[in-house]
């Protein structure tokens, strides 16, 4: 979900623990940045989460009805870059969005993917 964690969208909480067994100094800024994925999947990543920012802060004129789509979408490619050693989750935002997306990649195999 867009809203719990904007502000770190490939992160989510951003005091927990680095995952697996790296290292990070706090004093290093922003973990989104420390990920080990491409910058082109980092950039439209950090994209869709400042759509939503800028929804969240009352621009209702914006598109969003596929927001969750390209979110879930997304999602599974980050899980793909990171491979095993991480468990990518994904919260739907809108209402319905679940059971209108989820079924479109039901057999498609994601090892450590899940959605909420």
């Amino acid at each position: 979900m867009a809203e719990i964690g904007c502000d770190f969208a490939l992160w989510g909480d951003p005091f927990r623990q680095f995952p697996v067994n790296g290292e990070y100094d706090v004093d290093a800024g922003d973990l989104e940045h420390l990920l080990p994925i491409s910058v082109d999947l980092r950039t439209r990543i950090l994209d869709w989460a400042a759509t939503y920012e800028r929804y969240d802060g009352g621009e209702r004129d914006l598109d969003m009805r596929d927001f969750d789509g390209r979110g879930m979408h997304l999602s599974r490619e980050l899980q793909r870059e990171l491979g095993e050693g991480y468990q990518v989750q994904f919260f739907f935002t809108f209402e319905g969005a679940r059971a209108k997306w989820l079924p479109k990649v039901a057999d498609e195999p994601c090892p450590g993917w899940i959605a909420r």
